[in-house]
């Protein structure tokens, strides 16, 4: 089995000055994904799984300094997208695959946007802004239709409506809300804080626990509303020796709503009914970050660690079943600890060293709990969703650093790096599944990168 996956990108910039106030920032730009699962191993049953997305985007930003109290930025900005959920097709002559080709989807977003950033006073500014979104769910496209007040299933499918291209099949609209400050207490510290709201149109369905590039990216439509995200943060921040040393911290909490999850077993590769499969949840997230950073000197660098927690709970009255009978339980994506460390050391303006560590919690898992005979054989009865983990992440990496030589007259600037990544050869879990076989349970844990990888860099700018 072959994987494949790529990206491309153009853009193009315009920037025109009007005048000593007044700024224009204009961009357009393309953006193509797609990732391939190609097999040939046996000819018969030889497939080619594909997906891809484009965006097509067009943003124009305005900034005009109304005087030394006003800063204004407005603007507008539009995504186009154009998705290609899953094509199976057999590959080769000889293949007996028969293709299977999800419809397309697209869908147009635009949206205006006004701030004002303010000099209340020579210790205090204030950002305060405000983006409307309109996002429309297009065809060309058939629109299933499900009994009102039961479960959505393939089975109790009532009807089809067909969308012509360029018809709204749905519309949604919502304002988002920007607004944050800073208050300097000294020269050398100063508090911030922020709030906002976020809605975002486009999903990522992932439950997979291997790594391969099979993410599939949906759009927002008549059943999966789009997510929604209400955040609030406050930190403080202080300066050391000179600003030399900067350290921080700063706590948030954020409310959910529309966060996908998905009922057990779903299928989410090749899903014409890929509503009848999805659970809609709301959540809550909290947490803190602590940051100390050095910034000159032989040695520098910085250790952040962040305590961050993510629950969600079923928010969906057509579900057709209870996850964790409704209570909350932790996100997929859920790592309480969180640990950096960057360092770096000089020795002279040619040699330095770097080490790098990271430390995160496990993410959740559901495990099985018990095992029992069913039909000559072994059956696994599992935990409720995401009540363990994998176990927890740890990595150290060195590089030795060699700068060329500093002339300025130079056409080219060179230098080299060489190193270890995870020089400990630690064997991190991405993943641990079970599988049955021959009439037995059998559990396993799939390490990537599980061992020490040399490298070698070199760069060169002109």
């Amino acid at each position: 089995t072959a994987y494949r996956y790529g990206k491309r990108n153009a853009v193009l910039k315009w920037k025109h000055i009007f005048n000593n106030k007044l700024y224009e920032v204009a961009t357009i730009g393309i953006d193509d994904y797609n990732y391939s699962i190609t097999s040939t191993f046996n000819p018969v049953n030889a497939y080619d799984l594909s997906f891809g997305i484009n965006q097509y985007h067009f943003r124009s930003d305005f900034n005009y300094a109304l005087n030394n109290r006003h800063n204004l930025a407005f603007g507008l900005s539009s995504i186009f997208y154009k998705t290609q959920p899953g094509s199976y097709e057999a590959k080769g002559a000889q293949s007996l695959v028969n293709n299977d080709v999800l419809q397309k989807e697209q869908a147009l977003e635009t949206a205006l946007y006004f701030s004002d950033q303010i000099t209340v006073s020579p210790k205090l500014t204030v950002n305060a802004g405000l983006r409307y979104a309109l996002y429309n769910y297009l065809g060309p496209g058939n629109r299933y239709k499900y009994p009102a007040g039961i479960p959505r299933t393939e089975e109790n499918i009532t009807d089809t409506v067909y969308y012509k291209s360029g018809k709204f099949i749905k519309t949604y609209s919502a304002p988002e809300i920007r607004l944050s400050a800073r208050y300097s207490l000294s020269e050398v510290s100063s508090v911030k804080a922020s709030l906002n709201t976020l809605q975002q149109y486009i999903h990522m369905l992932s439950n997979t626990t291997s790594i391969s590039p099979t993410d599939i990216w949906k759009l927002s439509d008549a059943y999966i509303r789009p997510q929604q995200g209400y955040q609030a943060s406050v930190g403080y921040y202080h300066n050391f020796k000179a600003n030399t040393i900067e350290t921080s911290v700063e706590v948030y909490y954020k409310k959910l709503n529309n966060f996908l999850d998905y009922k057990s077993g779903a299928q989410l590769i090749l899903n014409h009914h890929i509503e009848t499969d999805i659970i809609n949840t709301k959540g809550k997230a909290y947490g803190a970050e602590f940051l100390l950073k050095k910034t000159s000197g032989r040695l520098n660098g910085w250790l952040s660690y962040a305590y961050s927690r993510t629950f969600i709970k079923q928010d969906d009255e057509l579900a057709g079943e209870a996850i964790n009978k409704g209570n909350y339980y932790p996100a997929s994506f859920d790592k309480p600890h969180n640990v950096n460390l960057i360092s770096n050391y000089r020795f002279s303006h040619r040699y330095s060293i770097s080490f790098n560590a990271i430390y995160s919690t496990g993410r959740p898992v559901t495990l099985p709990i018990a095992v029992f005979n069913s039909g000559g054989a072994q059956r696994l009865y599992y935990s409720d969703r995401n009540q363990y983990r994998i176990p927890d992440y740890l990595r150290a990496d060195f590089s030795v650093n060699i700068d060329g030589n500093h002339k300025t007259n130079q056409a080219i600037h060179n230098s080299w790096s060489l190193g270890v990544y995870n020089m400990f050869a630690r064997q991190n879990p991405y993943s641990v599944y079970f599988v049955q076989e021959n009439g037995v349970v059998k559990g396993y844990q799939l390490s990537i990168f599980g061992t020490a990888i040399p490298f070698i860099t070199f760069n060169f700018r002109f």
